[in-house]
């Protein structure tokens, strides 16, 4: 058997597009497109970028998300680490690939794959689309063509797995179709079986893959498609990326169109410059711009043509790794220029001209100034900022502070292997298991956590304020029932909950933070806040709640046909946002 997983249900319609972006606002998003096609068959996802130097796989699932659909249903992720596109690297902290062989939770790279798991569990096969070095062949030919290249390669773990999945099988009939395309022939694809699970296996590695987590965990069949680094022209490999794609899916039941691109388009998708906008007026390539000391800086970015859809991102010359357009910034410091990627090609750049002087400030007490969920806070030293759990964080520095501040999160390491306590500019996620658990205090509630910023520059008088984080509760959720009136039911892990049968939406949540960090799904599909879903008689739907930054999950609820219990006139539908006390 090839297949493993339900079928959609047996009905036909049209094709459904669904775009889902995962840890939105953070710097490290994650959008997948859910497409259903006009006849029902069985769920395939697709994956590339999940390492930021390996242009063709990322550029080749983003067309899919264009393809039509004619039968089954697609999940695809074009850009699974967005981080590492945007620096065009393979890795940031850690290789997001070889994360999956248990649960980490210790960089951003780990709750991108936390997320992953959960839609490749909806899934029947997975396909995963990479660039590799060089040339795979089974046996030493020279340099770049050998058992430790992998490009031009379809990749699998295994022979058979489970006496069950063919991969070998299916990946054989699909190179007998693919390869006679392919010109010229030195180019053609080659079969390429890591073995993984063999005691002398060449690339032990691969057990730390998503595609051993896959077969292993999910028991769907799993395999790669890796084209060639050495291969210069981008749109020629993406043209056969997708052909090998459409073959792969055509096996695991699935039947596409792809898109119409030359590959013309393709080699220069990255010129097209994206407007960009800092606070309301275009930035410019080779234009100066000129800047107030103190102000506040809010870019916004849009794109002509949405087939390629990439990445954006604008630098500061002195922050080179956080991106300006998911989060404001108040200048407290001067910066040289403004450098604008995309895909992790730079396509264009501004110099900055500041205006101005930078005063100090006035008295002896230091006024730090800080960005929680993107809202600032000007916290006086000595004073403590409440938070909760999953909070979004980033250290700006000191109000009329030196150029050189350095600002410490005790027990948080910013950068890992170079840990100079250093933590200003860099995006925190106000999570335990993220710092080093000796520096936290005790809080005065259960599962209240203290921590502390220390101001360590050379030269300037010591100071420091805390931080109070809660843990994040969810009381219950606000829904618009069919006959648009609200209904407040309480959220408890396990419980059981009626509703009428019709079409429901959920708008709000009772919580003690902010709405937007909390994240819906629905049957382990994702659900926004006032999207509306359809609850049929005798129907049954599992309702999950995760921390939207992090995907930690909260807790699960059934919906069920009933009369519904909750309170239609609750007194608040959320409480106030963290404040500085």
């Amino acid at each position: 058997m090839l297949l493993a997983g339900a079928l959609a249900p047996p009905s036909v319609h049209a094709q459904r597009v669904k775009k889902y972006t995962f840890f939105q606002g953070t710097q490290y998003p994650l959008t997948a497109w859910f497409i259903e096609g006009d006849e029902p068959g069985p769920t395939i996802m697709v994956q590339g970028g999940i390492q930021g130097d390996e242009k063709s796989g990322f550029i080749t699932a983003q067309l899919l998300s264009k393809a039509r659909v004619r039968k089954g249903r697609l999940i695809l992720v074009p850009r699974a680490n967005v981080p590492s596109i945007n620096i065009c690297q393979r890795q940031v902290n850690v290789d997001l690939n070889r994360r999956f062989d248990k649960e980490y939770n210790q960089f951003y790279e780990d709750r991108l794959a936390l997320a992953i798991r959960s839609l490749v569990s909806q899934a029947a096969a997975f396909i995963h689309l990479h660039e590799g070095s060089g040339f795979y062949h089974p046996t030493y030919v020279d340099n770049l063509r050998n058992p430790r290249r992998y490009g031009q390669s379809i990749i699998i773990d295994t022979t058979v797995f489970d006496h069950r999945i063919h991969l070998a099988e299916a990946a054989t009939k699909v190179l007998a179709e693919l390869n006679p395309t392919v010109v010229p022939a030195q180019y053609r694809f080659q079969l390429f079986n890591t073995r993984t699970f063999e005691s002398n296996t060449l690339y032990p590695e691969m057990r730390k893959s998503l595609t051993c987590y896959v077969l292993e965990n999910v028991g769907i069949p799993a395999m790669a498609v890796e084209v060639s680094k050495n291969i210069q022209q981008l749109g020629w490999k993406v043209q056969r990326q997708l052909a090998a794609t459409a073959l792969l899916l055509a096996r695991f039941g699935v039947d596409i169109s792809p898109p119409e691109v030359t590959e013309q388009e393709v080699d220069h998708y990255t010129r097209r410059a994206p407007r960009i906008e800092l606070n309301g007026r275009a930035l410019s390539n080779g234009q100066t711009i000129e800047l107030a000391p103190n102000s506040i800086l809010a870019l916004q970015s849009s794109v002509s043509d949405n087939a390629f859809a990439p990445s954006l991102a604008v630098y500061a010359s002195d922050r080179p790794d956080f991106n300006l357009l998911t989060a404001p910034r108040m200048a407290l410091t001067p910066f040289n220029s403004l450098e604008v990627r995309s895909d992790g090609s730079t396509v264009s750049r501004a110099r900055v001209r500041w205006k101005g002087s930078w005063s100090k400030l006035p008295g002896s007490g230091a006024m730090f100034a800080c960005w929680l969920n993107g809202q600032l806070r000007l916290v006086p030293a000595g004073r403590t900022l409440d938070a909760v759990e999953g909070d979004q964080f980033v250290l700006e520095g000191v109000l009329g502070g030196a150029p050189d501040e350095i600002l410490n999160f005790k027990g948080y390491v910013s950068q890992p292997y170079s840990n100079d306590g250093q933590d200003l500019g860099m995006e925190i996620i106000l999570d335990p298991d993220n710092f080093i658990r000796r520096y936290l205090e005790p809080g005065k509630i259960k599962d209240e956590w203290i921590c502390r910023v220390a101001r360590e520059t050379k030269g300037a008088a010591p100071a420091d304020f805390n931080i109070r984080v809660s843990p994040r509760t969810v009381k219950a959720l606000r829904f618009e029932g069919p006959d648009g009136r609200d209904l407040l039911l309480p959220f408890t892990n396990g419980d059981v909950q009626k509703l009428a049968p019709g079409t429901w939406r959920i708008t709000d949540a009772w919580s003690n933070g902010s709405a937007d960090k909390l994240s819906l799904t629905l049957n382990k599909e994702p659900l926004r806040f006032g999207e509306p879903f359809t609850l049929s008689e005798g129907g049954s739907l599992e309702l999950g709640l995760q921390q939207s930054t992090t995907f930690h999950p909260l807790g699960k609820i059934r919906l069920t046909c009933g009369s519904p219990q909750g309170d239609a006139k609750p007194p608040r539908a959320s409480l106030s946002p963290a404040h500085a006390s």
